[in-house]
């Protein structure tokens, strides 16, 4: 499969809510850096690649919520400081709003310009 380039990943941190299954409780995970079509997050366990995942993104300044939902295309486990993150979870975003888009692109504004 051709993997097209969406752009540089942009920092994000960011509290999220992961719901895999509809029914069943929101795990609470962190967004390490994001993109408009993708995002890496860290969350207590991994899932399965090909699993539909529905992450709601906890922004703080300005204060709001913005939902999107992907499918997890790689996974691996980690040593990490903190017990409540060992997994690392890349997400191909399936479907996303303008808010979305409208958060990478301040992202991009406001990012650090790599010397050359």
């Amino acid at each position: 499969m051709e993997r097209r380039s969406d752009g540089p990943r942009l920092a994000l941190e960011a509290t999220a809510l992961i719901k895999v299954d509809v029914l069943g409780p929101a795990i609470h995970s962190r967004i390490m850096n994001a993109s408009q079509r993708g995002m890496l997050l860290v969350m207590p366990d991994s899932r399965p690649v090909g699993t539909r995942i529905r992450v709601t993104v906890q922004i703080d300044e300005p204060r709001r919520e913005i939902t999107v939902v992907g499918i997890i295309v790689h996974t691996s486990t980690m040593e990490s400081i903190d017990p409540r993150f060992t997994a690392r979870i890349g997400i191909f975003l399936t479907e996303t709003g303008d808010d979305w888009r409208i958060l990478c692109d301040n992202l991009a504004q406001t990012a650090p310009k790599k010397r050359k």
